[in-house]
């Protein structure tokens, strides 16, 4: 069973990996569809249209399809100040109830963020700017994004509690 859910984990993270390969893929177009725009209005007197737009729109890409894959690789910050001085077993525990408090608060955000998704696809809502498109898209991918996290630190709660049972080799995330 532990073994099973190890290759569990070490998929989810190449799935997460994926996505912020993505979401990296995102920043660089932006970057150069951003440098584009200023130098054609700066050279040109020719911004290019929907720029505005069209970056307000890949953002929630870059920013919610990289925030699971950070939790995977340990990278969000961490405070300790309290948690350190706590006996290690103290210290595991508060850190596995932290992991599920943030999974349920992430999966409740998922819900939500599903039902806007699903109201803007329903009534067909659209962003009215220098061109129009349809917002739906970026409210699904914010509900992608929140409900990866939800699932990662869903993962890590169970990997962090069999660490503290010695049934999984591993110490990561205590101070």
């Amino acid at each position: 069973m532990i073994a099973g859910f190890e290759r569990v984990y070490a998929a989810y993270g190449m799935f997460l990996r994926v996505l912020g390969v993505a979401a990296g893929f995102v920043t660089f177009a932006m970057m150069w569809l951003i440098v584009a725009n200023a130098l054609s209005r700066k050279l040109l007197n020719l911004p290019l249209e929907g720029t505005l737009e069209i970056t307000e729109t890949l953002l929630p890409i870059i920013v919610f399809f990289s925030l699971a894959f950070t939790q995977f690789r340990r990278g969000h910050i961490r405070v300790v100040l309290l948690t350190r001085h706590l006996p290690r077993a103290a210290q595991r525990a508060l850190f596995v109830i932290g992991l599920l408090i943030g999974s349920l608060l992430f999966a409740w955000a998922a819900v939500g963020t599903w039902d806007f998704a699903a109201q803007s696809w329903a009534v067909g809502e659209t962003e009215w700017g220098a061109i129009r498109f349809p917002l739906y898209p970026t409210k699904f991918i914010v509900f992608v994004g929140v409900l990866v996290l939800s699932l990662q630190l869903l993962l890590d709660s169970i990997r962090q509690a069999l660490i503290a049972t010695g049934s999984l080799a591993g110490d990561e995330g205590l101070e």
